[in-house]
């Protein structure tokens, strides 16, 4: 016969590895995520252009880049800049 302090125990764990689960898709949906809103940003300005565009940043740091570009397309915040 299983106690009731064994059968708590079990589901605590149940209840972790399901959690581990679902943090783990849920990682796999950001990246996702992150990885389409790439490529729809990438096919508004162009391949060649995005490329150059990350280079740049990388040269100049890439939290400069944003504040630079920030500041040109004045104040815009959160992507959605028109290109």
């Amino acid at each position: 016969m299983v106690s009731k302090v064994e059968r708590e125990q079990a589901a605590i764990a149940a209840a972790e590895n399901d959690l581990a689960e679902r943090k783990k898709r849920l990682a796999a949906l950001k990246k996702e995520e992150a990885e389409k809103e790439l490529a729809k940003l990438t096919r508004k300005v162009g391949p060649e252009r995005a490329i150059k565009l990350l280079e740049l940043a990388v040269k100049v740091k890439p939290k400069t880049a944003i504040e630079m570009l920030e500041k040109a397309a004045g104040g815009l915040q959160g992507g959605g800049a028109n290109a």
